[in-house]
């Protein structure tokens, strides 16, 4: 897919000014319309795509700028029904259950996603915040895949000790078979 690259597209740009000044929170009919290609069914598209699109610099830098150009439109009375809004915590106009901020990567802590306290942590995050059914299946989906290589793992370094005698001839079963072989050949072929 070309939309993963470092150049906006027209399409690219108006899918964001639907996001933003439309209001359209469906990702799936923005990444759709964003696409160059022929025209697909956005319930088809694979979420991943959706995701990895939506989080690259160059889309979030973009939501960024057009929301504060939004913001710049509006009127004072407008910018206080917001600022009420988001002190309430709901954004007027707009459903409660999530809200998304422009991501600001400039003023973003780094996080070091390597270490698995944070993956945990981020992916519990994800589970806690996600709007979206899938999203929450995806993120539970690869904690329990975690957890399972966990379980792997420590059962692989179980130490397993198993006691050899250090000789055949110090082994009481050789032993025994040793001394029977020796009675049986002792009595001789008498049947």
């Amino acid at each position: 897919m070309a939309l993963i690259n470092k150049r906006l597209t027209d399409r690219e740009k108006a899918a964001i000014y639907m996001h933003v000044f439309g209001g359209v929170q469906d990702w799936k009919v923005l990444y759709t319309i964003a696409d160059d290609g022929p025209a697909k069914d956005p319930e088809k598209i694979d979420r991943s795509l959706v995701s990895r699109w939506k989080g690259t610099a160059k889309i979030q830098d973009l939501i960024e700028k057009v929301t504060r150009e939004k913001h710049n439109m509006m009127s004072d009375a407008e910018r206080e029904g917001i600022e009420k809004g988001r002190a309430e915590g709901t954004m007027a106009g707009e459903e409660s259950d999530r809200t998304e901020k422009p991501v600001n990567l400039k003023n973003s802590k780094f996080v070091d996603y390597s270490s698995p306290e944070a993956q945990r942590a981020k992916l519990n995050e994800l589970v806690n915040t996600a709007s979206d059914p899938g999203e929450v299946l995806d993120a539970l989906k690869v904690i329990i895949s975690g957890q399972r290589a966990d379980r792997e793992a420590a059962r692989e370094g179980k130490i397993n000790r198993v006691y050899l005698p250090v000789t055949c001839d110090s082994c009481p079963m050789y032993q025994k078979a040793r001394k029977r072989a020796e009675k049986a050949t002792e009595k001789g072929p008498e049947a």
